[in-house]
């Protein structure tokens, strides 16, 4: 009898729906194609032949190694009828007994018997798992990362991998790549757009068309660098500041640290000074006087940092530390001249209403304008009195004195320059205020 093993039931194993746009693929063993399928029933036609009376459905399974033996399925089925038959998984070969109407049957399948078909029946999805990143990751905007996951499965496709993106976490999600190796591993160019309820989903499917994914959700993505500045103060009297910071972080990641730098060459180079804690203010230490350019490297939680600082630019801050006070000088030794000469004279005693002339010069290079005082004291017991204030440091100060007797009078001469430093001079030696005339005691001699 010939053994009749159509080419429908072979293309029944092998007709399978494709799942989400996927079709089966076939699994290469000892060079043959074997049709996968995730069909819980399997139903095998088979042409109308008025000669027979009854069909057997035998299958055997593969274990990896051998072929088990032949098992006959529990129902006989009549002619015409559809064969059914619900396989476990696993790979397996089918075998189709008939038995005539006059009662002519081939012998029960054996080891050498040819089967009428062979396939995998395969139900379970993949198992995936995400080892980069990972849920509530913080990422950098616009920066390339590698996507990393293990995908394990009996019957794995030939490019089984897709890799999705949803920015939102509300189910839409727009592929990354798609069918792509096995490999475990993808360079991913983050998007810009900013989340953080991102959702990285890998799918992996085998060649029955089994789906199976995993998930990475919470994912945050910056793409703004924050930004830092000093504000203040312009100018110091002490080599320990407390500067005024303008520190911000518009992304989502929120700030994470962020550093003072230092130039003392005007930008030629740059040093890191202290981290700073509070956005607002941080205190740093000059090593010197002198002018100095600060600059802020910040960086957020997913890595985002400002550029370090090169060079000069704009967003820079100067601050001069100045802890010196002015140096002030004094023309005259006792810290006024007539004031119709030019320079010192011997002349040490004065009347009221005298005109004369304080000169003075003054040294400092950050001198504020106009803050030079002048003050008058009587004598060493008398508290300083106030001539003038507001004066110019290029300018003789000029006044007429006072009806106040005394020997020892002195001056003395303040400045204070842009940082807040005073200088002062006091005239080293004293000069008089004669206010009366004492009239001699004469003697006259009358004698002969």
């Amino acid at each position: 009898m010939r053994l009749i093993r159509s080419a429908s039931l072979i293309a029944v194993c092998g007709a399978l729906i494709a799942a989400e746009g996927l079709a089966p693929e076939t699994e290469v063993i000892d060079n043959k194609q074997i049709s996968v399928s995730p069909k819980k029933e399997l139903t095998f036609n088979v042409p109308a032949d008025v000669t027979v009376a009854t069909r057997e459905l035998w299958y055997r399974s593969f274990d990896g190694k051998a072929w088990g033996a032949w098992q006959k399925h529990s129902i006989t089925f009549a002619k015409d009828t559809p064969i059914t038959w619900a396989p476990p998984e696993g790979h397996w070969q089918v075998y189709l007994r008939k038995i005539l109407t006059s009662g002519l049957a081939p012998e029960v399948p054996g080891e050498a018997t040819k089967p009428s078909g062979e396939f995998i029946i395969d139900r379970t999805a993949p198992a995936v798992a995400i080892g980069f990143p990972a849920s509530k990751a913080k990422l950098r905007g616009g920066d390339r990362y590698t996507v990393k996951w293990d995908a394990q499965d009996s019957h794995l496709r030939t490019s089984p991998v897709n890799i999705l993106w949803s920015v939102d976490g509300k189910g839409t999600f727009a592929p990354v790549a798609t069918g792509i190796a096995n490999n475990g591993s993808f360079e991913w160019n983050v998007p810009k757009d900013m989340t953080t309820a991102g959702v990285l989903k890998i799918e992996a499917a085998d060649k029955a068309t089994n789906v199976g994914s995993a998930e990475v959700t919470a994912i945050l993505v910056d793409s703004i660098k924050p930004k830092g500045k000093v504000v203040g103060p312009a100018i110091v009297a002490s080599q320990t500041v407390k500067l005024d910071l303008d520190i911000k972080d518009e992304g989502p990641a929120g700030l994470a640290s962020a550093q003072l730098w230092i130039s003392q060459d005007d930008g030629v180079s740059w040093t890191q000074g202290p981290f700073i804690q509070d956005p607002r203010s941080v205190e740093w230490k000059a090593p010197s006087d002198g002018k100095f350019r600060l600059a802020i490297v910040a960086s957020d939680a997913s890595g985002n940092t400002s550029p370090i600082p090169k060079g000069k630019a704009d967003d820079q801050f100067v601050i001069t530390v100045d802890t010196a006070a002015p140096v002030i000088l004094l023309t005259s030794a006792i810290g006024i001249i007539p004031g119709d000469k030019p320079a010192p004279t011997p002349q040490r005693a004065f009347k009221p209403g005298d005109n004369v002339q304080v000169q003075f010069a003054i040294k400092d290079i950050n001198l504020a304008p106009n803050t030079v005082s002048v003050f008058f004291q009587a004598d060493a017991s008398k508290p300083w009195q106030e001539l003038a204030v507001g004066q110019s440091s290029d300018t003789a100060y000029r006044f007429a004195l006072s009806a106040v007797p005394t020997t020892a009078a002195r001056i003395r001469v303040t400045a204070i320059d842009q940082a807040g430093n005073t200088g002062e001079a006091i005239a080293g030696e004293t000069f008089e205020i004669q206010t009366a005339v004492q009239d001699d005691k004469v003697e006259i001699n009358l004698a002969p």
